[in-house]
C-alpha cells in the first residue's frame, strides 16, 4: 500500500527490503507430492518399462520382513515405509545408526562392516553394548544429540590412548576399547580446526563455496562437491569417490600430503594468520606466545625442549619470505600432535 501526500502525489515505494528477500529466494523449488489416487506398479522386468512383471504392491521390504507384510494404505505409502523403518519393532534401523555413531567418536564401530550386518557382515564385538545403545536410542526419541552426549560422558570414551602391556595381554586388538585408538582426523575435521586455531573459523550461513576459494573460511562439510571432478584436496586425504557408497573412510600416508602442508596457498595462508593472532601482543615475550601457541593448537604447555628448540629457532636471523614466526606457524599446523586425536 502506498500513502498518499497533499499535493497528489505518492513517494515511491521503498523495495530495497522485498527486492533483498527475492534475491535469497530459490529460482526453483523441488518437492513431492502424492498422487490424488496412488496406485500399485508393475515390476519392470530387468527395468525394461516395456515389459511389465507382476503387481508390486505397496508394503515394506519383503526380504526383511519377519512375518507376512502388511499393505501400505496411506497415499504412495512413503509415511507408512518411514514409520517401518524407524519402528521399535524393527531394531535393526537404531542398531546401524547407533553403530555408526559409535565409529565416529572411536574410530572403529562396534559392528566392523556398517553397511552389511547381514551374514557375511562381521558380528558385533559387543552385542550386549549395540543392543544397549539402541535401545536407549529408540526409548530417547532417537535423538542422536542424546546418543552423542551418552557415549562422550562414559568412562570408555574418556580413555586416554597410552598402551598397558596387561591389558594389550588379553585383547591385543583393543575390541573392548580398554584404551582409546589414536586416530587421525578426516580432511573435513582437520581443514576445520586450522581455521579454528587461526580464529579464521566462519560459522554464519551463506551459499556453498568451492573448497579452495580465498574466500572460504566456512566449515568444509559445507562445500561443493562434484560428482564429475572431487576437488584434488580432498583426493589427496582420503575423501571417498562421491559417486559410490562407501561405508567407511581409508587412511593413507602420502608424500603428496605433507607436500600440501608445506606448499600449497591454504597452508601459508593460515600459518600467516595463526602468526598474527599469537604475536598480537606486542609487549608478550616469544616465551608467552609459544606458550599461547601450544594452549590453542594442542591445549597443553610445551615441554621444556619444544620450548628450548622454539626459542632458537625463533631467534634466528629472516631469511625467507615468510618471517620466522610465520614458519614456525606452519610448522606447528602441519604437526601430527595437531592432525591426529590422540
Amino acid at each position: 500500500m502506498v500513502n498518499k501526500v497533499p499535493g497528489g502525489v505518492a513517494p515511491k515505494e521503498d523495495n530495497s527490503e522485498k527486492d533483498a528477500k527475492a534475491k535469497l529466494d530459490p529460482a526453483t523449488l523441488h518437492m513431492i507430492e502424492d498422487d490424488t489416487k496412488p496406485q500399485d506398479l508393475n515390476v519392470f522386468i530387468r527395468g525394461n518399462v516395456e515389459r511389465k512383471g507382476p503387481i508390486a504392491p505397496r508394503q515394506f521390504i519383503r526380504v526383511l520382513a519377519e512375518e507376512k507384510a502388511v499393505a501400505f494404505t496411506n497415499g504412495s505409502g512413503r509415511a507408512d515405509l518411514a514409520a517401518a523403518i524407524a519402528s521399535p519393532g524393527n531394531p535393526l534401523t537404531a542398531r546401524v545408526m547407533v553403530n555408526r555413531v559409535w565409529g565416529m567418536f572411536f574410530g572403529q564401530p562396534i559392528v566392523v562392516t556398517p553397511s552389511n550386518f547381514g551374514h557375511s557382515g562381521q558380528a558385533p564385538t559387543d552385542p550386549m553394548l549395540l543392543d544397549f545403545l539402541a535401545t536407549h536410542f529408540m526409548q530417547s526419541g532417537w535423538s542422536v544429540k542424546t546418543l552423542a552426549r551418552e557415549i562422550v560422558l562414559s568412562a570408555t570414551y574418556r580413555q586416554d590412548s597410552r598402551l598397558n602391556a596387561k591389558d594389550a595381554a588379553i585383547d591385543a586388538a583393543n575390541e573392548s576399547f580398554w584404551r582409546m585408538n589414536r586416530r587421525r582426523l578426516s580432511i573435513e575435521q582437520w581443514r576445520d580446526a586450522l581455521l579454528a586455531v587461526t580464529g579464521e573459523l566462519d560459522l554464519s550461513g551463506g551459499p556453498s563455496l568451492e573448497l579452495d576459494a580465498t574466500n572460504n573460511f566456512h566449515r568444509t562439510v559445507h562445500a561443493r562437491i562434484s560428482r564429475l571432478q572431487l576437488n584434488s584436496t580432498l583426493m589427496q586425504f582420503d575423501y571417498p569417490d562421491a559417486n559410490v557408497h562407501a561405508e567407511k573412510r581409508a587412511t593413507t600416508t602420502t608424500a603428496m600430503q605433507k607436500l600440501f602442508m608445506l606448499n600449497s596457498p591454504f597452508m601459508i595462508g593460515r600459518a600467516k594468520a595463526l602468526a598474527v593472532r599469537v604475536t598480537g601482543d606486542r609487549k608478550a615475550t616469544d616465551r608467552v606466545r609459544v606458550e599461547k601457541a601450544y594452549a590453542l593448537l594442542f591445549a597443553r604447555e610445551p615441554e621444556r625442549e619444544e620450548m628450548k628448540l622454539a626459542l632458537e629457532f625463533l631467534r634466528q636471523p629472516e631469511s625467507n619470505t615468510m618471517t620466522r614466526w610465520e614458519q614456525y606457524a606452519q610448522m606447528l599446523l602441519a604437526s601430527n600432535e595437531m592432525m591426529y586425536v590422540d
